[in-house]
């Protein structure tokens, strides 16, 4: 063992003295300075892969090699032969034996000292390629991160490998999101902002939403899609949204030049200790776990944690769609409700288009002018008057029915659109963190070209993919080494005891 240690380390020396060899060559040859750091690169790859195994090795050389040990109240026996473990570190391909202690030859590794020792994953692929190919993964295509892995490593594993990781890391991502720990308090702004949207990820036929004809009926093929029809359907992922943010006092001018005029204000304050989640409706053990209402119990979770003392002034801005105002209500009942004001815009721009024709000066002027009622607290004054204007106006029987709609969305929201007392108060009146997240959790990675996913693979994305935009990647990953580590070898920390008392 002690000579294949020091020949090991021996090529090492050899590697290096290789690639120093190169450099002289490339400096008197003067070649392109690109050619020497992919030459020098690939003799670096070579020596870490000698390295890893010399280390290996070396790590092997103190552990004791009883015949017999005795663990947990059973007689475990060294098995004849040495079992090769299969490994995949961040140079390559570094397999080697190692010693395995069972009850007998055909029955479960009770005890594989090495492994323990070194603490190797649960898998063959090393734990910094796990990190490094799901950090390509969130943000690229399996078949692209693939790609890019093999032209810096010179290798990489396969798409269903990558899947396979991405899968077993996002199992802990669940326990992660339940168990992290809570912000620094003193890092928080006065206000703390809960926000939720719903952004579609497209699916394959077999798990896209039921329709009305039923899951087991088949839908009919055709060979050319109706006008406007998009090929393959979409389930609504939940994304939602904490952060908190200091007071912004500003005038409903200030925001009529924000949303019409495009200004941004400079000093508009940075939301601070933000974190992010996407969920998708899904089943386990055979139950149904709805996505609003596990984002809006993390959600509650995070206000209790980040305020416990229920100090801050908690708002909560999201859109007018019932089922996460009453989540909210139900879940964060002492947040103060708020309309996000990008919506009643669009909501407005329609209403505009029942009077005047599309790009028209005259719509623009009525947005503006019905926006700054609203930003003045005048909401019932606004519904009044555009409901006698579509009287008056005699509309057509469509018009009339769209602006009516609009008007009813108005009426039954207008408790959350008390925006004279928001922006008097400070308060973020704009749901753009969590419209930025739909489209950056969601869309940038899960609706790239040609994508369907499935319920498992998209979740786990889903819950990577915002673990990232957290910043929470490394400290996610270390939490998922230790409590791997903990499931793998609870004897780690007696092991020498074991195999010492044995010897």
């Amino acid at each position: 063992m002690i000579i294949e240690v020091e020949d090991r380390f021996c090529k090492v020396a050899k590697v290096f003295s290789e690639v120093l060899e190169k450099l002289e060559r490339a400096a008197e040859q003067g070649e392109a300075v690109h050619e020497v750091e992919e030459a020098t690169w690939g003799g670096l790859l070579e020596m870490g892969r000698e390295m890893i195994a010399g280390y290996i090795q070396k790590q092997e050389e103190d552990i004791p090699r009883p015949t017999v040990i005795e663990h947990e109240g059973k007689i475990l026996h060294r098995l004849p032969e040495r079992r090769m473990r299969p490994y995949v570190s961040a140079f390559g391909p570094t397999p080697f034996q190692r010693d395995v202690y069972a009850t007998r030859e055909t029955q479960r590794q009770e005890v594989v000292p090495l492994d323990a020792k070194l603490g190797m994953p649960e898998g063959n692929t090393s734990y910094l390629l796990q990190k490094w190919s799901g950090t390509q993964c969130v943000k690229e295509s399996y078949q692209e991160s693939r790609a890019t892995l093999l032209e810096i490593l010179g290798f990489a594993p396969s798409v269903n490998c990558l899947e396979d990781l991405v899968a077993r890391a996002a199992e802990h991502a669940e326990v992660y999101f339940e168990e992290q720990e809570p912000v620094d308090p003193t890092t928080e702004a006065e206000i703390l902002v809960a926000t939720s949207d719903c952004k579609g990820v497209p699916m394959r036929h077999v798990d896209a939403p039921r329709t009305k004809r039923g899951a087991d009926v088949p839908r009919p093929k055709r060979k050319r899609l109706k006008k406007g029809e998009k090929n393959g359907q979409k389930r609504m992922a939940c994304v939602g949204g904490v952060y908190s943010v200091a007071p912004f006092y500003r005038t409903a001018d200030d925001v009529l030049n924000e949303i019409l005029r495009k200004e941004s204000q400079e000093q508009r304050p940075k939301p601070q200790n933000k974190r992010l989640r996407a969920v998708l409706t899904h089943e386990v053990d055979d139950q149904e776990v709805n996505a609003k209402d596990v984002v809006f119990d993390w959600l509650a979770q995070e206000v209790q944690q980040r305020d416990p003392q229920a100090c801050q002034t908690v708002v909560a801005i999201m859109d007018g769609e019932t089922k996460l105002r009453d989540l909210q209500e139900q879940k964060i009942g002492r947040a103060i409700g708020i309309l996000d004001i990008w919506h009643v815009t669009e909501y407005l721009w329609k209403l505009a288009y029942c009077f005047h024709s599309e790009g028209s000066a005259e719509a623009e002027m009525f947005v503006e002018t019905y926006l700054r009622k609203l930003l003045e607290g005048h909401v019932g004054r606004v519904i009044g008057g555009i409901r006698q204007m579509v009287t008056k106006r005699g509309l057509s029987k469509h018009r009339r029915e769209k602006a009516e709609q609009c008007l009813n969305y108005f009426a039954e929201r207008c408790e959350y659109m008390k925006y004279d007392e928001y922006l008097a108060a400070g308060y973020p009146i704009g749901s753009g963190v969590v419209e930025g997240a739909c489209r950056h959790v969601v869309k940038d990675r899960m609706e790239q070209t040609g994508m369907r996913w499935r319920i498992a693979g998209a979740q786990a994305i889903l819950s990577l993919r915002a673990i990232y935009i957290n910043d929470d990647w490394d400290a996610f990953h270390a939490d998922r080494i230790q409590a791997e580590q903990r499931k793998l070898y609870p004897y780690k920390e007696c092991l020498c005891t074991i195999l010492n008392c044995a010897a």
